[in-house]
């Protein structure tokens, strides 16, 4: 017992002498991992080879492997996120698993995502991995060399809604703006802005009409400085988009003609 709360201290310390500007509890562990500013990882987390940027909270029991994350993210408890590469300002809900997943910014997450995590052949005489993988999963393998692609990297865009207990099949690539229902099971690719649900997941409707999706697309607003994103809040807000649109084109043609004034 003594011995454990000397190693508890031990790395306490060790922990506000490398990131003295968050807060890292003594009771995970963080391995050859660079942390930013305001971070706060809290009890039996673990860390291995990954890069957080700022403003990042990591909740109770929670893995995150290979990955990297940029600003104000949160990661709830129990969720495990293995060579993930995440955008800013995204949540995952509590007992969401995502593994070889690319995401943009500004997503939200329910509960229990599970993204991928391996595909089996249909047309060979066996699903089972004993036959075509190297990688042991049953202890063994018959196979010299891998036979199938296991592994496919998804990809998921900016503003991206996914409901609880949804699952992603290996790479699947949603669109930006799209909404996942609660329960569906994504085994194709998700267009713009659509709305899907289902098992199979399939389209419900399109949240705008084609003319303001390529608008919005077009705007890229995911990819705006803090500053901009706080002066257009009160746009985002409103259901009518073309309030947004048009303020947008103002901005943007303010912005020019001050630059060109300069030149």
């Amino acid at each position: 017992m003594v011995f454990n709360i000397s190693r508890k201290i031990i790395k306490y310390l060790k922990y506000r002498r490398l990131y003295p500007n968050s807060n890292v509890s003594s009771e995970s562990d963080v391995v050859n991992t660079t942390i930013g500013k305001n971070i706060f990882i809290s009890k039996k987390c673990h860390l291995l080879n990954s890069s957080l940027g700022d403003a990042v909270t990591v909740h109770d029991y929670c893995s995150i492997l290979n990955s990297r994350l940029e600003n104000n993210i949160t990661i709830h408890t129990q969720s495990f996120l293995s060579n993930v590469s995440m955008g800013r300002f995204n949540y995952v809900s509590s007992n969401s698993k995502l593994d070889l997943t690319e995401i943009g910014s500004f997503c939200s997450f329910g509960p229990e995502l599970i993204c991928g995590y391996g595909e089996h052949p249909t047309d060979f005489v066996s699903t089972n991995p004993v036959f075509f993988s190297t990688l042991k999963q049953c202890g063994t393998s018959f196979a010299e060399k891998n036979c199938f692609e296991e592994r496919k990297k998804i990809f998921i865009g900016h503003d991206v809604w996914i409901g609880a207990r949804v699952f992603i099949r290996d790479g699947v690539k949603i669109g930006n703006g799209a909404i996942i229902g609660a329960g569906a099971v994504v085994v194709k690719d998700i267009p713009d802005y659509a709305i899907v649900g289902g098992v199979p997941a399939k389209i419900i409707r399109f949240r705008f009409s084609d003319e303001i999706i390529h608008e919005l697309l077009n705007i890229n607003w995911w990819n705006w400085s803090e500053d901009k994103l706080r002066k257009a809040q009160i746009y985002f807000v409103r259901k009518d988009i073309y309030s947004f649109i048009e303020w947008t084109r103002k901005e943007d043609f303010i912005n020019n003609l001050s630059v060109s004034s300069r030149v």
